[in-house]
């Protein structure tokens, strides 16, 4: 990771900021969007919609002990419309790749001027998008529908107990007839001297 041009403005005194850039890779037209007021160029040459602060992100962590967080990625503001268009659109979403990245600009407090971007956009973490869910909260002003897309991250499968890789009773589940895992619950702790 370069974070050059960010700590060089912070050391010359300017306020250095940060957004969050989201890539997703649908299957027929992959977007960006972050959370500006309008659209963003990165100097990659990549345009993010600004969604004007409707967007919101939860569960990016650390994995700690093992833990895959789940990713949620929230659009408030949406019509019912939308919302039932979007979950029929599976093929679309369903095991397809999303990546998160951080933006680094200077610029002043209120944003009388233009942020001015600092290097390029770094990725943070990515999963695989795998469920839509749309909801309609009641609100003091009436109600409000969001969706949330919800992402898995590459350690979601590191959950599972040894045992479920490459045990007899789960490959046979999977493979009915197939005796490869037949011996592994026999050998797990035994000493094979190599070369005799």
């Amino acid at each position: 990771m370069d974070f050059g041009p960010a700590i060089e403005a912070q050391l010359r005194g300017q306020r250095v900021r940060r957004a969050r850039l989201v890539w997703f890779d649908f299957a027929t037209e992959p977007m960006g969007v972050w959370n500006g007021a309008r659209p963003l160029t990165t100097s990659d040459g990549r345009t993010w919609l600004g969604l004007r602060g409707l967007g919101r992100i939860e569960g990016i962590a650390q994995s700690i002990d093992g833990a895959a967080p789940e990713i949620r990625f929230s659009l408030s503001g949406v019509y019912a419309r939308f919302a039932a268009m979007a979950k029929a659109e599976t093929a679309e979403y369903v095991n397809r790749p999303v990546f998160v990245f951080s933006q680094f600009f200077t610029g002043d407090d209120h944003m009388n001027g233009p942020w001015q971007l600092l290097g390029a956009p770094w990725a943070e973490t990515w999963g695989l998008m795998h469920s839509l869910i749309p909801e309609k909260k009641t609100t003091a002003d009436g109600f409000e529908r969001t969706v949330t897309l919800t992402a898995e991250t590459p350690f979601a499968s590191k959950k599972r107990t040894r045992a479920a890789y490459m045990s007899d009773p789960d490959q046979k589940a999977r493979h009915p007839g197939d005796r490869i895992a037949e011996f592994i619950a026999g050998i797990e702790s035994v000493y094979v001297k190599f070369p005799k």
